[in-house]
């Protein structure tokens, strides 16, 4: 099917032709393992269990070790190390604020861990170091993962050298670099690595449908909703995949309609994957479905678009400026594969609203506009159109824009950089601390005075300010 759907030429990907793209593999890998031990951030276990990820985390010890998935044995010990951050709802039971979703991909880690703990010399109850390396690890070993499948993909449309540079600006100098290393237990590179596999798989099932595609296909979109309810709207580049134009729709009907079949197998493996989490809510809260945010919700009419994406608190563009080129991308895809323009630019545009309409929208405690982590992977294919199309310049073309492209990847990882150094402050940036501290890798004296927090009880009321 897909072979009709683009202009581009497309063929299997031979691994043996893949040596560039392979070879930044390794190195992303040695990167990521080398980061996460130099450190050494499991040492001290309350850093790695801290926060959003004591949610994510929180079914597996509760259920594995304490027995008490409801938490009525629960005690607030704050501000002494709290191994749990439920809220109370009924009946001596506490329900967790983040579905399960990130558990799943934790299990095997976390199961690997409570082996070894005793052996070790460590206590086998969850928390000790022996966990906080295994969670650490499989954040890395999954945005690695995703890296792969990426690799899969793009190598079925673009040359070794034009994959390889696409891995290696995805790979180690965006925000995903962050995100799969010292902050790894995050929703993100989980997410990052079932986006990769969601496009992957569309792909695969337009190229040539069959029903093991579908089964796939609803386990990962099953995932995607459990590790972040919003991330539902990956389903528009499935279901735009490969519309040029308004004349294209009535064979896409066609083409749906032939395969029903396959819509009801992806429903029904969502949904057998979901199911774990709707009987949790059931148990702890009598409902099937329970919002465990309280008084977080997202403001439609007032979204943050220009802060979040170029805003200094937090900005898309600002803290990953080499993603600029992906924007480039975007209109290289119009030109070259507007089979894909659509899906991702349309997928791009109302995922940026429903993420700036968030209360908070500069996402608490982060390095850069995190929500946007996971989208890496889609982003990642225009990326690669803008390398594609700059390698066919000629040189006094082609090496000022290469040029271009690598200091901006470098911007990129020096951000990064000065995030674990505390140059980025986690929420309080300002254009004067941006600039004030634009080639600082240490923090000034005077770093404070161009902090400015934002106010967290006004934003709950409503309060779109960026103050």
């Amino acid at each position: 099917m897909s072979k009709n759907l683009f202009q581009a030429h497309k063929e299997k990907c031979d691994c043996k032709r893949c040596f560039y793209s392979w070879g930044v593999l390794a190195i992303i890998a040695i990167a990521y393992l080398v980061t996460i031990f130099i450190p050494n951030k499991f040492s001290t276990p309350h850093r790695v269990f801290d926060w959003d990820v004591k949610s994510y985390y929180s079914y597996l010890p509760a259920y594995f070790i304490d027995h008490d998935i409801c938490m009525s044995k629960w005690e607030n010990q704050y501000p002494n190390f709290n191994k749990y951050w439920p809220t109370y709802v009924r009946d001596d039971k506490y329900v967790i604020k983040m579905t399960l979703g990130v558990s799943i991909f934790y299990a095997p880690f976390f199961a690997a861990a409570n082996v070894i703990a005793e052996p070790l010399g460590y206590p086998a109850d969850g928390f000790s170091k022996p966990y906080a390396l295994a969670i650490l690890l499989s954040g890395a070993f999954f945005a690695w993962l995703g890296l792969l499948v990426l690799q899969r993909f793009l190598s079925r449309y673009y040359s070794d050298k034009v994959v390889a540079a696409t891995l290696a600006i995805i790979g180690l100098t965006s925000t995903l670099y962050w995100y799969a290393t010292y902050e790894s237990p995050m929703s993100h590179s989980y997410s990052f690595f079932l986006f990769a596999t969601f496009l992957y798989l569309t792909d695969r099932w337009y190229e040539k449908a069959a029903w093991w595609k579908a089964l796939l296909m609803g386990i990962v979109f099953g995932l995607i909703v459990l590790i972040r309810p919003s991330n539902i709207l990956v389903v528009l580049v499935f279901l735009l995949f490969g519309i040029k134009n308004w004349k294209d729709i009535p064979d896409r009907i066609k083409l749906y309609g032939k395969y029903w079949y396959h819509f009801l197998i992806v429903a029904l493996m969502a949904g057998l994957v979901m199911l774990p989490q709707l009987l949790y809510w059931k148990e702890i809260t009598g409902q099937w479905i329970y919002y465990s945010y309280g008084k977080e919700r997202f403001f439609w009419d007032s979204p943050k678009i220009i802060a979040v994406l170029f805003g200094y608190r937090k900005g898309l563009f600002i803290y990953t400026p080499v993603l600029l080129a992906s924007l480039v991308g975007m209109y290289l895809l119009w030109k070259r594969q507007r089979g894909w323009f659509w899906p991702l630019m349309i997928f791009f545009i109302i995922n940026v609203y429903v993420v700036s309409s968030w209360w908070c929208w500069w996402y608490g405690g982060s390095f850069g506009m995190r929500p946007f982590v996971e989208s890496h992977a889609f982003l990642a294919v225009p990326l690669a159109c803008f390398l594609a199309w700059a390698a066919e310049k000629r040189a006094p073309i082609r090496i000022p824009l290469y040029l271009i492209v690598v200091l901006l990847s470098l911007r990129s990882a020096f951000h990064t950089l000065q995030y674990y150094n505390e140059v980025i402050h986690y929420d309080g940036m300002t254009k004067e601390a941006f600039y004030h501290n634009f080639w600082n890798k240490k923090k000034p004296k005077d770093y404070w005075d161009d902090i400015d927090f934002p106010d967290y009880d006004k934003a709950m009321e409503g309060d779109r300010c960026d103050k």
